[in-house]
């Protein structure tokens, strides 16, 4: 990985359980057979064994702030949508991460919200190079029987639920194009 991938997550929820989320403290993540086999199942440079001790969130105190940290961050064009009618939250950021221990955070912040959402297959996030053209996926999480799974199979975008990855291409590029149309170009570093 050398480009900045983009994070996609969907979940289902209701409005008062996504206030209920948002308004919690941060979860600390917990050392188990899911996290070891998903660190395993990923190439990467100066590979570690994975240990308690990097499995971190970030830093707020809530997981709003963590929302709120993203989306006041302009070079991550981060987003948070809810749709009132179809109890669907979109959200996630255009340019994430290259760095798989950077990542760790956030796929705890997206496994933290088991409890919250409701059960459907429509439950996912992604992480994937989207502007690159590169099919790798570095982490692809699905909910299945109340509980967050962070897939140690899906390598390349083929192994992701194709119907899924079409839709949140739609979004992504939707998503885009909102976004770059709002950007301030005259204040970019």
């Amino acid at each position: 990985m050398s480009e900045l991938s983009s994070l996609f997550c969907k979940v289902k929820i209701t409005k008062p359980q996504l206030e209920k989320f948002l308004n919690s403290p941060l979860e600390e993540p917990q050392l188990n057979t899911n996290w070891l086999e998903y660190w395993d199942s990923r190439e990467m440079y100066s590979k570690s064994v994975l240990t308690q001790e990097q499995l971190r969130t970030y830093n707020d105190k809530i997981n709003q702030e963590v929302i709120d940290g993203w989306i006041n961050y302009p070079e991550a064009m981060a987003f948070s949508d809810y749709d009132e009618t179809n109890q669907e939250w979109h959200w996630g950021m255009m340019f994430f991460s290259e760095n798989f221990t950077e990542m760790i955070p956030m796929f705890a912040f997206i496994i933290s919200m088991e409890k919250y959402i409701i059960e459907s297959t429509e439950n996912k996030a992604i992480v994937f190079p989207f502007f690159w053209g590169d099919d790798a996926v570095h982490a692809y999480i699905y909910f299945e029987d109340g509980k967050a799974v962070l897939s140690p199979k899906a390598q390349v975008l083929k192994d992701v639920d194709p119907e899924f990855l079409e839709k949140t291409k739609d979004f992504l590029n939707k998503k885009w194009d909102q976004l770059s149309k709002e950007m301030d170009l005259d204040n970019l570093d």
